[in-house]
This record gives structure tokens, C-alpha cells and sequence, in this order.
């Protein structure tokens, strides 16, 4: 109880629950009501996946490098990709009674999390940059192109990746802001110690480490960075707003998935990690595992149902899902949380 106790009066915990509430909130309020039309969701994808998102994920990395941590992120790299392609494959078992097209798309639905937009702005929030969890999670984020822009792709708009179609799919990617910057964020991190060092206030630092060489310059990505949570949030929001409330609560495919995404996935990402850890085969810490199960607790992915808008693919389901997966999400995420603070007290994870 002094965990559950410790994680309810945590300042930061209940700030960026708030926060995160109240900035989905007034997004869905100004754009229900028309005050924001059409055209701000735009705006809005702009600013956060094109400029707030990659600085938050170039931040991520201006920290010491230790190589024992980076052997065990990118064991949690792979470790994820893996239970995508698992969950994916329960989904497709759930669903097994609806049409090929269908069944797929309810298993993307149900295996795939809005981690960028979600899941990382309130891990950051909740833990601080200086936690180093946003390392783990931004190599999650990898996972989540691969699974979503290949695959997902694939799925709902029914098109085969041919040599005509290849590099515009890898470019569709890899050749973002966000990736680039992630990617130029990693190499700075994991390369410390091969390029020469200036000392500064006592200790020494790699030249490239620009939160320190060269602060006035990092300041730059740090505004985006501090910009990325509120401006996700709204922009989630934003997309609710255009959302039939009254449609989505009758959408009982819709709440299937939802519950799954919210409770199901989640919570067997939980038990199976406890079991791995527990055989001795992973040691996570508690940044990693929040990392992990955090980020597999989003509401689901709005990139899918763009996709589902496009190609005219189960848009009500997918556009519903994500409607209820997110009012969910102000119940779930705080139990996710409390979980994970449990869990981390095991003498297993010490």
C-alpha cells in the first residue's frame, strides 16, 4: 500500500495525468464546438510530428552513454517488435469469424498504441528527461514504423511492397524529422567516447554533446521538446472532437478493441515480462519497464485509422476505437502506472 500511497500524492504522476486530461479535453471542447475547423488538425500535425516530436526524441539522447544500459534497450528493441508480431497474432485468433480484411485490421487495432504521440510526452512527464526513459522508448518507437508503415500499410490498403513501391514506403519511414533526428540522437549518444572531449565545470563531454558544448544551440530543441506534451495531448484531443461521440459508445467491435488495447494487451505484456524476468532470461529496470508497458498502454494508434479513412477500410471501427481506447485511457494509465511502481519493488527487478 506505501507504493500505491507513494505513486497517488507523486506531483509529477498526478501533473501529467492532469495536464494530459485537461489539454485532451479543451482540444475535443474547441473543436466540437467549431472554434477550431478542419484545417487546425493540419496545423497541428505539423507542429507536433514535425517539429515537438523529433526535438523530444533528439533531447532523449543528451545523456551519459552506459554500455550495459544500451545492451539492455536494445534487447527491449527487439523484445517489443516481437510481442507486436504476437499480439497481432492473437488479434487475428479473436477475430477469427470476420473476413480476412477485417480480422487483420481488428488486430492492428488491437496490437498498436499511439506511442509517440501518447505514451512518450507522459513517460517524460511522469519520470523526467533526465530518467533516461525516453531512450528505451524512442527505440520502441522504431518498432512502431516498421509495424505500422510496412505492415499496417500493407494490410489496410491492400497494396504488395513491389521494387516500384519500396523506397517510398522506407522513405515513408525513415526520411522524417522524427527519425532523423531520433537516429542523430542515437549516434551522439552511443559514440561519447570515440570523438574528442571538452571539459566543462570539472567533467568531460563528447564534443557533439551540444546540451553541454553547446547549450545556447541545444536550447533550440528544448523548446520543442517542452512543446511536444501539451501540443500531443491537444492535438489528440483535436482528433476526438471531430469524433461522433454518440456512434462510438454503440460500436461494440469498437469496444472490443478498445478494452483489449486498454486492458488486455498490457496486462499480458505485464505478466510475460514478470515471467521472463523472473526466469532470469531479461533484467529490466523500472525506467525500461515503464518504457515497456506504458508505451503498449496507449489508446490506439491514429495513424491506423487515417489509414482506414483513406482507403474506405473499416474507418467507423477504427475511428471509434481510438475515440473510446482514449476516454479509457484516463482509468487505465493511472493503474498502469501504480502496476509497474508494484511490480519494480520485486526483488527480481533490484
Amino acid at each position: 500500500m506505501e507504493v500505491v500511497q507513494e505513486v497517488l500524492t507523486d506531483q509529477n504522476f498526478l501533473g501529467a495525468i492532469l495536464g494530459s486530461i485537461v489539454f485532451i479535453f479543451l482540444g475535443f471542447l474547441l473543436r466540437h464546438i467549431g472554434v477550431l475547423k478542419e484545417g487546425a488538425k493540419d496545423v497541428l500535425n505539423v507542429l507536433v510530428l514535425d517539429i515537438a516530436i523529433p526535438c523530444m526524441a533528439f533531447c532523449a539522447f543528451m545523456s551519459d552513454f552506459k554500455e550495459e544500459e544500451f545492451l539492455t534497450n536494445i534487447v527491449l528493441f527487439v523484445y517489443d517488435l516481437v510481442f507486436y508480431l504476437i499480439f497481432i497474432l492473437l488479434g487475428n485468433l479473436l477475430f477469427l469469424k470476420k473476413g480476412k480484411t477485417a480480422r487483420q485490421i481488428y488486430a492492428l487495432l488491437l496490437a498498436v498504441g499511439q506511442l509517440t504521440l501518447f505514451s512518450m510526452p507522459i513517460l517524460k512527464e511522469v519520470y523526467g528527461s533526465a530518467s533516461g526513459v525516453l531512450i528505451p522508448t524512442s527505440l520502441m518507437s522504431v518498432d512502431f514504423r516498421l509495424v505500422v508503415y510496412i505492415y499496417g500499410y500493407i494490410v489496410i490498403s491492400e497494396q504488395k511492397i513491389t521494387k516500384k513501391t519500396f523506397w517510398p514506403s522506407m522513405r515513408r519511414i525513415f526520411v522524417t524529422p522524427v527519425m532523423i533526428l531520433m537516429f542523430l540522437g542515437f549516434l551522439i549518444w552511443v559514440t561519447q567516447d570515440v570523438f574528442p572531449k571538452a571539459e566543462i565545470d570539472g567533467a568531460y563531454y563528447s564534443a557533439l554533446r551540444i546540451d553541454k558544448t553547446l547549450p545556447a544551440l541545444y536550447m533550440v530543441f528544448h523548446f520543442g521538446d517542452v512543446l511536444a506534451t501539451p501540443l500531443s495531448m491537444f492535438l489528440i484531443g483535436v482528433t476526438l472532437g471531430a469524433s461522433n461521440v454518440k456512434t462510438a459508445f454503440k460500436n461494440k467491435t469498437a469496444w472490443i478493441i478498445a478494452l483489449g488495447r486498454m486492458l488486455i494487451i498490457p496486462g499480458l505484456f505485464l505478466a510475460l515480462t514478470i515471467g521472463l524476468q523472473a526466469s532470469g532470461l531479461f533484467h529490466f529496470n523500472e525506467i525500461q519497464l515503464a518504457a515497456l508497458i506504458i508505451g503498449n498502454a496507449a489508446p490506439v494508434g491514429a495513424v491506423l485509422a487515417v489509414f482506414c479513412v483513406n482507403y474506405n477500410k473499416e474507418s467507423y471501427v477504427a475511428s471509434d476505437a481510438v475515440m473510446l481506447s482514449t476516454v479509457l485511457s484516463i482509468i487505465t494509465l493511472p493503474l498502469y502506472f501504480v502496476l509497474v511502481k508494484v511490480v519494480a519493488t520485486l526483488p527480481m527487478f533490484a
